[in-house]
């Protein structure tokens, strides 16, 4: 019966069974806190989805660890660890691993048997290390594999979702294109008027400035001007 099965708190020490492990959590661990970050949650299974998937400041190891790759990643991180130099580095010794044991292994099965008992019973047991060696290798690789292929899904999608997006766009740019040469037509013809007014303002200053009077003593004095070129031309009249 599974639910006799012994189990080890995950947030302290306490071991029993299965069917009152709940018990055990509703009892001391009601809001559970992430030791990473501090942040409390509702239940164990939140706070696990939360250390797996969310947390910021998890940090767990690599998954070539075994081989070399000994560096502690933050979780969020993990992917862009993957594609480093220092881990495809590690992965290529680990592949040539793999590929020395394998050819060693065809080699010694085409040879002929000569060993005693013992040394092959020696040699059995050998074999044996060496093909769960790869089997914890291909385990890995295989690992690594799928948490890429992950994040080539989550980068094909998001990369549906910015053409989607760009080509919702693309129809608004056209539009504010268009409003934006309205707007600038419309402004060269405020500045053509600006300029036509500007000189009827001029026009009409010089018009009121030549019919401008002066006032001394109630006596009207009109300013007249060119007087020397109006002076010959009522000469050239006589």
């Amino acid at each position: 019966d599974m639910q006799i099965l012994p189990v080890v708190c995950s947030l302290c020490n306490w071991t029993g069974i299965l069917n009152i492990y709940q018990n055990h959590l509703d009892q001391n661990h009601q809001n559970p806190t992430c030791d990473s970050c501090g942040q409390k949650f509702s239940s164990v299974n939140n706070l696990d989805r939360h250390i797996q998937y969310d947390c910021e400041k998890t940090t767990v190891d690599c998954l070539l660890k075994q081989f070399g790759c000994q560096e502690m990643i933050l979780q969020i991180n993990l992917s862009k660890h993957y594609l480093s130099e220092q881990h495809q580095h590690v992965l290529m010794n680990v592949v040539r691993h793999l590929k020395s044991i394998s050819s060693n292994d065809i080699y010694k099965h085409l040879q002929i048997p000569s060993e005693t008992t013992i040394n092959h019973r020696q040699r059995t047991d050998n074999e044996t290390i060496q093909l769960q060696e790869i089997d914890e290798i291909i385990k890995v690789l295989l690992d690594g594999v799928e948490t890429l292929n992950d994040d080539l899904q989550r980068l094909s999608n998001e990369s549906v979702h910015h053409k989607n997006l760009l080509d919702s766009l693309t129809p608004n740019l056209s539009t504010l294109k268009i409003s934006m040469e309205e707007q600038n037509r419309y402004l060269d013809g405020i500045k053509i008027n600006q300029e036509v007014l500007q000189q009827d303002i001029e026009s009409m200053t010089q018009k009121l400035n030549d019919m401008k009077t002066s006032s001394y003593d109630g006596t009207l004095m009109w300013k007249i001007i060119n007087v020397q070129e109006k002076m010959g031309q009522q000469l050239r009249n006589y």
